[in-house]
């Protein structure tokens, strides 16, 4: 009707064309073969063990993607800032915090598929380490989270199993406690 709601046969002609469509798929799942028994292993562990990952090269469409979204002036601050980072590294002054921020600036540059959650993200968290994140990457690849920690990592739990690298940054490791459902589900 003009609510927007459904009359009874709409509804009963909704459900009858879903339950067509779970028929179709569950007939071609039972018909399917069944995966290599190795696969799930190769899913969940893509990298071998000992993998190098500052050795490990960047995504081919790396360029391209930070060309388009990170401005011309948002790069020169981010690389203003690496630069900075990297003389006081140099000389033997960089904080742990900052040696973290720099990390997470190398691997977000390197590889577009690497994301950020953290608390109170536009003014770089308790710590520093995730600053400048959300100005460079944008509010997509760096999200400012609200204070339920239980929510940014089960959101980060779904990114990685969708084949993004998501970082967590949390201000307490204290509350991680409020993702055991989200994480224990996840497994």
């Amino acid at each position: 009707d003009d609510k927007g709601v459904f009359t009874n046969d709409e509804l009963k002609a909704a459900r009858k064309e879903v339950m067509a469509e779970i028929k179709e798929a569950v007939k071609f799942s039972d018909e399917s073969p069944m995966p290599p028994q190795d696969l799930a292993i190769a899913l969940e562990y893509p990298d071998a063990i000992d993998t190098d990952y500052n050795k490990r090269p960047a995504p081919s469409f790396s360029r391209v993607v930070n060309q388009r979204t990170i401005s011309p002036a948002q790069m020169e601050a981010i690389g203003e800032h690496l630069n900075a980072m990297y003389a006081k590294s140099k000389v033997g002054d960089l904080t742990i915090a900052e040696a973290m921020n720099l990390a997470v600036h190398e691997e977000m540059l390197r590889d577009p598929t690497t994301t950020i959650h953290a608390e109170d993200l536009q003014a770089g968290s308790s710590y520093g380490v995730p600053g400048m994140t959300q100005q460079t990457y944008g509010q997509i690849r760096a999200a400012d989270e609200i204070i339920d920690e239980g929510h940014f990592i089960g959101k980060s739990i779904g990114e990685a199993m969708n084949g993004f690298r998501p970082i967590v940054e949390l201000m307490n490791t204290n509350f991680g406690i409020y993702a055991m459902p989200e994480i224990s589900s996840a497994g």
